[in-house]
């Protein structure tokens, strides 16, 4: 069998110039230096005979060549972090580092106590937690940076596994001082021309409410799209338009009569919350052990329950389903 002449490492630093479309980018994500990326760079032009990139002032600018080689270089890494994995999941040992990436709002609300519970079984592993949109967290899943994700259901690609682990209700809400917070019960007609705050692009609960309007063929009046929601929270104290929160996340506002959840006739809004990683890559000892206790704790069922039958906690799925 003849021998590999193109080195691993130089063809990671090379997807990852790629990716960051930045050599100091690359080199954050790589824990190396500039230099040492650049260097890595072009001992691969000297073996593949041509340039990889072009630079013109801080931009880089892939070459024909670089885009040829680039999807090889993908799967190339792809394989080689399920090799890493597989090897890891052969240990009999729960230790190392377990890296989970979770949405905004369930990293305040599920994430704390699974990890609690988590923690108490395998005191001997380091948790890493990352934050972000619904999208930022599978981007990070599908790039091995994290390992699993707790996000509301969102439509993701056959790469990756979901398993449902409970259903949450969401609530339509406006500042006290609102005119819609007067009345008991509305009709889906007094919301549809209402001025709406928007979480930002990529939230689960942003779709979910555009959805709302959608389906009625109504174009949405937005007041404010912002990606902070204690932004948001005090935007709609002043009275300005009608949000969608999830309960928890507002629960001093309501407790202290600055905000209210609204009424409204036939419209009951959920969102799934669940466990997502990559199908290709079998699971560590930590992440598996994570799972066992995230299904154990809210679930297991075999289907989600319908939009009319709530089940905050301790409902959902426990079945892996692709999306």
């Amino acid at each position: 069998m003849e021998n590999v002449k193109i080195n691993l490492d130089n063809l990671i630093a090379f997807l990852f110039v790629a990716k960051e479309k930045s050599f100091s980018g690359a080199a954050t994500r790589l824990f190396l230096t500039q230099p040492a990326v650049t260097t890595k760079i072009k001992c691969l032009e000297s073996q593949f005979g041509g340039k990889l990139f072009a630079t013109t002032g801080k931009d880089v600018q892939l070459t024909d060549l670089a885009r040829e080689v680039l999807p090889m270089a993908e799967e190339i890494y792809r394989e080689v972090k399920e090799i890493e994995s597989v090897a890891s999941s052969f240990r009999d040992t729960v230790k190392g580092v377990l890296r989970i990436g979770a949405s905004r709002s369930l990293s305040q609300t599920y994430v704390p106590l699974l990890i609690s519970m988590f923690a108490e079984q395998c005191p001997g592993v380091s948790i890493s937690v990352t934050e972000g949109y619904s999208h930022d967290v599978i981007e990070k899943i599908l790039e091995f940076r994290d390992e699993i994700g707790v996000i509301p259901r969102v439509q993701v690609s056959d790469k990756l596994i979901t398993h449902t682990i409970s259903r949450e209700r969401m609530e339509l809400v406006v500042g006290s001082s609102h005119r819609l917070a007067k009345k008991e019960r509305l009709s889906i007609d007094d919301i549809l021309q209402e001025p709406i705050i928007l979480a930002g692009v990529g939230s689960a609960t942003r779709l979910t409410f555009l959805e709302i309007f959608e389906k009625h063929h109504v174009t949405p009046r937005i007041a404010l799209e912002s990606e902070n929601i204690e932004m948001t929270k005090k935007y709609l104290i002043l009275g300005k338009g009608l949000g969608q929160l999830y309960p928890p996340l507002m629960k001093d506002e309501l407790e202290k009569g600055l905000l209210k959840t609204l009424t409204v006739e036939g419209l009951d809004i959920f969102i799934d919350v669940q466990l997502v990683y990559l199908a290709r890559r079998v699971l560590s000892n930590s992440a598996r052990k994570f799972m066992e206790i995230a299904v154990s704790t809210f679930g297991p069922h075999d289907d989600v329950k319908p939009a009319d039958s709530p089940s905050p906690w301790r409902d959902g799925a426990g079945r892996g389903q692709r999306v």
